[in-house]
């Protein structure tokens, strides 16, 4: 496994319009992506530079007609300006998203998560990220159990322990992230009460937790949600995030068909977060 700084990604990005079908180029390439944000009137989709030739073979034989501008990144430019422009994520009165570099100061009755960017997701800028950390926050009790699932840069799990959660498991299928995971977990000074298990999140079976947190794409939460319902002994809300708008019609109709409520239904920009139980 390569160190952070020593990796390579790329990106695409498009012109956002009324034109553009988020959903679709979704569907293409959801099986490589590693990360989405929304930037100056544009979408961006991250790969890990391996993935280039496959995800240039979709642009010339699937997406012609889309123009995407295609940029290599590499972790120290990237980094260097993402501290030059980082703002800080005030997520409610209780919590603030900060880079590692940030000065705390710790006499407000705040809390923090810091965050070491491994890349422009992962770190609460996006949508998604902000729109489940609000809902858990709202949910959450001293001593849940928590399942993170897609956990990524460990931001949703940190939000978790530090406001009361008793243990966090979180499985994360890119093995890359383990590293920035484990760093972010230390740098919040959380040394225990969590595992990190590097697998494919439809494999799991053990669904024995307070609260399941699934910040991920409409694809894999479709996949996702039968095995719950099959797997599952008690009951327990969901927190499903990593949706846009337009799903929301058939991510609701697999939910009704397997039993699962909707209690509540929070929007932000073209983003979508469902709380079921």
């Amino acid at each position: 496994m390569k160190n952070i700084s020593q990796k390579s990604w790329f990106s695409l990005s498009i012109k956002n319009n009324n034109s553009i079908n988020l959903d679709f180029l979704y569907f293409k390439f959801y099986k490589y992506l590693i990360g989405t944000t929304e930037l100056n009137g544009k979408y961006i989709f991250y790969f890990d530079s391996s993935n280039i030739k496959i995800v240039k073979k979709i642009l010339d034989s699937k997406l012609k007609e889309f123009h995407f501008e295609i940029k290599n990144l590499k972790y120290e430019n990237w980094h260097k300006k993402y501290q030059e422009n980082f703002q800080i994520i005030d997520i409610n009165h209780k919590l603030k998203i900060v880079p590692d570099w940030y000065d705390i100061d710790y006499n407000h009755d705040i809390d923090y998560i810091r965050i070491v960017p491994g890349m422009a997701f992962g770190t609460g800028h996006h949508e998604t990220t902000q729109l489940i950390i609000k809902s858990l926050l709202d949910i959450i009790k001293p001593g849940f159990k928590i399942l993170d699932l897609g956990a990524g840069s460990g931001i949703l799990s940190i939000a978790a322990l530090k406001f009361g959660a008793s243990y966090v498991k979180a499985i994360e299928y890119d093995q890359d992230c383990e590293e920035n995971f484990i760093e972010n977990m230390i740098l919040n000074n959380i040394k225990s009460n969590y595992s990190l298990e590097i697998n494919d999140v439809l494999l799991n079976k053990d669904f024995s937790y307070d609260l399941v947190v699934a910040n991920i794409n409409k694809n894999v939460i479709l996949d996702l949600l039968p095995i719950i319902y099959k797997y599952k002994k008690n009951k327990f809300k969901i927190i499903l995030s990593g949706l846009l708008l337009n799903d929301e019609k058939v991510v609701v109709k697999l939910l009704s068909k397997l039993d699962f409520k909707v209690l509540n239904t929070v929007k932000m920009g073209e983003w979508l977060c469902l709380i079921v139980e």
